[in-house]
């Protein structure tokens, strides 16, 4: 089968590698429908973020067709449309057993697209419980955001607002942007989406929560309440705007160094925090939005792109592979998904 593969940065391309079977009883193996370009996705190739192992398989933000379980699965049958949950967990790590699994010290060789063959390829291999049968009525396209969104709900559950009239902003208007509008949406604020692409500004516009805006910048904006940055670049500038009992979350995952003077966190009460991957039940709360209607995940998918032109997929994201460059995105875009196969519903 084909698999988008990763050498090193900017040397990712299609490769043939063996087909995937079951080997365990309780394996599950996917024919993949959809998988969606993460921002992880993004820094891996540019060299930006460096945490995958040279050879693994790209992607994890997948849906498709289950092709074969083990002998001991009994929740999921061959042809069941499906969600995967990427994100293994040992359990018995200190981390694990103290209710950060998003930060499990056994992720190395189970983190999808990481150190694990990911799903951008025909198919993937995992196990029975982190796979999610998706009702009819569902597009797989949508529920190829559940894992993005599951990331968003973990973040969401960390901002604990004094008022729900608090004044708050989303730094940039892509996948994670926009589900984090919608999410703080649903917890009763009102977010202003910030972003300086004029192509994702217009994209973003009529895909917001009712009472919500995106802006192109911030320039206006007093009394910065709560402030979620999904660039990674903001800290340093923001920082000093903060309303007193302000909340700054960064969620990028881009190297950048900032001063600060620290006075100003303690003397107005400021909270600074970062968030990352799934926890306790944020994949099945995410799942249940989705399928539930609550989040329109479908209306944020710009692009879907056959897995053999995935260079047109990354470059729609602003990430031009041959030129080796990552800018702003040229066109109106947000989730792209690549498509493997030819399981599309």
């Amino acid at each position: 089968m084909k698999a988008l593969t990763f050498a090193s940065a900017w040397n990712v391309d299609l490769a043939d590698v063996p087909d995937l079977h079951v080997i365990g009883d309780d394996d599950v193996v996917v024919d993949i429908a959809y998988c969606g370009i993460c921002g992880t996705d993004l820094g891996i190739v540019s060299g930006a973020y460096p945490v995958a192992v040279p050879g693994v398989t790209l992607g994890h933000e997948a849906s498709g067709i289950v092709a074969e379980v083990g002998a001991g699965v009994t929740t999921i049958a061959p042809g069941d449309r499906v969600v995967i949950n990427p994100t293994p967990y040992c359990g018995r790590c200190r981390m694990c057993r103290t209710g950060r699994i998003n930060h499990c010290v056994g992720k190395h060789g189970t983190e999808s697209g990481v150190s694990y063959d990911g799903a951008f390829a025909g198919r993937y291999r995992t196990t029975s419980a982190f796979v999610h049968r998706v009702p009819d009525h569902v597009p797989l396209r949508a529920a190829a955001l559940t894992e993005p969104l599951s990331c968003v709900v973990t973040g969401v559950r960390k901002i604990q607002p004094a008022s729900l009239a608090m004044n708050t902003y989303v730094i940039g208007a892509g996948p994670l942007g926009l589900l984090y509008a919608w999410m703080l949406s649903l917890k009763g604020l009102t977010p202003t989406v910030v972003e300086r692409s004029p192509a994702r500004l217009d994209f973003a516009r009529d895909r917001l929560p009712a009472g919500s805006r995106a802006v192109a910048s911030l320039s206006d904006a007093d009394d910065l309440d709560i402030v979620v940055d999904t660039t990674s670049h903001f800290l340093e500038e923001l920082l000093p705007r903060m309303a007193p009992g302000g909340t700054f979350m960064s969620i990028g995952l881009k190297e950048r160094v900032a001063a600060i003077d620290t006075m100003l966190i303690g003397d107005r009460s400021l909270n600074i925090i970062g968030s990352i991957d799934s926890l306790h039940g944020s994949f099945e709360e995410a799942f249940h939005l989705i399928v539930s209607g609550r989040v329109p995940a479908e209306r944020l998918i710009s692009h879907t792109v056959p897995l053999a032109d995935y260079r047109k997929g990354f470059a729609a994201l602003g990430c031009d592979i041959d030129a080796r460059s990552v800018g702003a995105a040229p066109e109106a875009s947000c989730k792209v998904l690549l498509m493997p196969g030819e399981h599309g519903a």
